[in-house]
């Protein structure tokens, strides 16, 4: 068993190596939204291990058991001695145990040194130079690197697989916010009013237009509940660095003072409140005719004859203020979960403006738009083993055949696949060639972007591109619509009794003139 001073220097060792690899780590530039989102993970790992080995120190450093004053007057009586009895122990381990391997703690920690897009770029030109010897009819045979084991970094199997299954689909790896569940509930609270996914996301945190009355419900409690959680277990999983107990301390605080003043957002104090309150019966009215009716009912009156008697019954009144506190306990839970989601949005206003933004797009999108943009977004670079041994050798891009196969090069150039057609309207989204470029023209995307413009999809509009020009062209075929309108009353010609003939416009004038 290690002495106490060997086990603080060895504590002490670890938070100087923990600490060393948060620096290497956070010194290291990444691009990859998955990769940062892992390192902040691991970050978090460590910093929690510095905490347990600093209160590990912290614990010795008191000395409850007293070993340690003990340990250190030993040291300081007998120097020698005990230097040489130490000594002879870890001797006669090392001969009982002449086989055992040690393992350098800074083995540990070089992974944390190691950028893992890096190591991931060499892997690929390395499988690209071993392809290309292997296709190589004139190459020699050279001993391929496959038996040497990858550089490790921070980045494991494990770390990937479980960030995979940490995220909906909708959160994108913690890009955005999945409120699809508290969407549902929140329909389900009665007297909620009835919004779109999309609209709900802008006025969720408005919970001052639901009246107090409904707000001491058991759903709309569930419902402030499980948006509550939410945001708890994103911070933990999207912002792992986040300082969430020091946000909550906080606005609870302020929270605090202004449950105090009475100034809470959709809590507030009001006259009305001490109006309508009844002090005998320990009742709250809303509306000052039903507060009015119970003041002139009998049982109020004999509620308060027996109060100026002085023969109330203590046991009722002791039941009605338990039943006023505990309302006033509901209340201020409902409005503390109020406040502090409205905290939480705050901060994670960034990430909740692009699920909107990101939602209102992808409903314009089809299917197979949304699984490609997947594809696109995410790319797993996963290898087959049937068909290892058979890469399709590619080097100009060309596109890829029924078969698998790249198309043979003349007929690339004969559809024009090299030339790329851009669209403003779509979003700048390339085509490759004439025809797919034409097509497009009468696919749901272009259509529904250019209703999105206020532009009908018509065939005047086939092969304008650019948003100025099919608005300036749209402007003018209704302002030449409007010169037609405007013609039709001098193109029309009419004749009176006498054969003199005018056009429409002054016929009908004179007409109702009484003058033909």
């Amino acid at each position: 068993m290690d002495s106490i001073i060997e086990q603080q220097r060895q504590a002490h060792e670890d938070i100087e190596r923990l600490e060393q690899a948060i620096v290497d780590m956070m010194l290291q530039d990444l691009s990859k939204h998955r990769y940062k989102l892992i390192r902040e993970q691991k970050i978090d790992s460590l910093l929690d291990q510095i905490q347990t080995r600093s209160k590990l120190i912290l614990d010795l450093d008191r000395d409850e058991s007293g070993l340690r004053h003990v340990e250190m007057d030993s040291i300081a009586e007998h120097q020698f001695t005990e230097f040489y009895s130490r000594l002879g122990d870890i001797r006669s381990h090392n001969r009982r145990n002449p086989d055992v391997a040690v393992h350098p703690p800074e083995i540990e920690y070089v992974k944390y040194i190691r950028n893992p897009e890096e190591i991931e770029e060499q892997q690929k030109a390395r499988m690209a130079r071993e392809n290309a010897l292997a296709k190589s009819e004139d190459a020699l045979e050279i001993p391929f690197e496959d038996n040497l084991p990858a550089e490790q970094t921070f980045v494991s199997e494990e770390d990937e697989h479980r960030l995979d299954t940490m995220f909906s689909g909708e959160e994108r790896l913690g890009r955005y916010v999945d409120l699809n569940e508290q969407h549902e509930l929140y329909l389900n609270v009665r007297g909620a009013q009835r919004l779109s996914y999309l609209d709900y996301l802008a006025q969720f945190t408005k919970f001052e237009l639901y009246p107090r009355k409904l707000k001491t419900s058991l759903q709309y409690a569930a419902y402030l509940d499980s948006l509550r959680g939410y945001f708890d277990r994103f911070f933990a999983r999207a912002m792992p660095l986040f300082d969430l107990p020091k946000t909550t301390a906080e606005a609870k605080d302020k929270f605090a003072d202004a449950w105090a003043a009475g100034t809470v957002l959709g809590w507030e104090a009001s006259d009305d409140d001490h109006k309508l309150l009844c002090t005998v019966c320990n009742k709250k009215f809303e509306k000052e005719t039903t507060f009015n009716a119970h003041m002139n009912s009998r049982k109020h009156q004999k509620a308060a004859a027996r109060s100026e008697d002085g023969n109330a019954s203590s046991d009722k009144q002791d039941a009605q203020k338990q039943a006023g506190d505990k309302k006033a306990e509901k209340e201020r839970e409902a409005a503390w979960s109020e406040s502090l989601i409205r905290t939480y949005v705050l901060v994670l206003a960034d990430k909740i403006r692009d699920t909107r933004s990101n939602v209102e797009r992808r409903q314009a999108l089809t299917e197979e738009e949304r699984k490609q943009e997947v594809d696109e977004e995410e790319p797993e670079f996963e290898e087959d083993n049937e068909d290892k041994d058979e890469q399709i050798y590619n080097p100009l891009n060309l596109p890829m055949g029924w078969d698998g196969k790249p198309i043979p090069y003349w007929l690339y150039k004969l559809h024009g696949l090299g030339v790329k057609f851009s669209c403003e309207v779509c979003g700048n989204a390339i085509y490759r060639g004439r025809k797919a470029y034409e097509k497009h023209f009468q696919e749901s995307r272009h259509a529904t972007n250019m209703r999105r413009l206020g532009i009908p999809n018509t065939r005047q509009f086939h092969g304008v591109a650019a948003i100025d020009e099919a608005q300036s062209l749209w402007e003018r075929i209704q302002k030449e619509k409007k010169q037609v309108v405007a013609s039709t009353d001098t193109f029309e010609e009419y004749e009176d009794s006498e054969g003199n003939v005018f056009n429409k416009k002054t016929y009908f004038d004179l007409k109702r003139q009484g003058l033909i």
